[in-house]
């Protein structure tokens, strides 16, 4: 019988101890992301071409490529998407952006953070296009 509880025991201890590490790498970086802070672009500045770019914190680590013609954003590919994708989520957030011209586009209840770090890869990427 103590066998059996020493066992149980060992198990709920796994159990307990793998809850823990999957919800520190859930939470983690989830501050930083949330705080971002997102900066208009200047296209007119941005000479034709592709640019890349990325965004790196934990699980919304993610990088694009801005295609930029005519001072347009012509097209956004994900190249490394982030850790856990929400479905349509990039296809459907790139596509106000093309439409918008602009990174100030409106965010889908629920994909706050993973919007946010697509977002700021499309940012780095132009910005670094200047």
């Amino acid at each position: 019988m103590k066998k059996i509880i020493k066992i149980s025991l060992s198990i709920l201890g796994v159990i307990v101890l793998g809850i823990s590490i999957m919800m520190f790498i859930l939470m983690n970086g989830m501050d930083k992301a949330q705080a971002l802070e997102l900066n208009q672009i200047d296209l007119s500045q941005i000479e034709d071409g592709k640019y890349v770019g990325s965004f790196e914190t934990t699980r919304w680590t993610n990088t694009v490529e801005v295609t930029i013609k005519e001072h347009k954003i012509a097209e956004i590919k994900l190249t490394d998407d982030v850790m856990f994708v929400l479905e349509g989520l990039s296809d459907r957030l790139f596509k106000k952006v093309i439409d918008n011209q602009s990174l100030e586009v409106d965010i889908e209840t629920g994909s706050t953070i993973t919007s946010k770090a697509y977002l700021k890869a499309i940012e780095n990427a132009l910005g670094e296009g200047k």
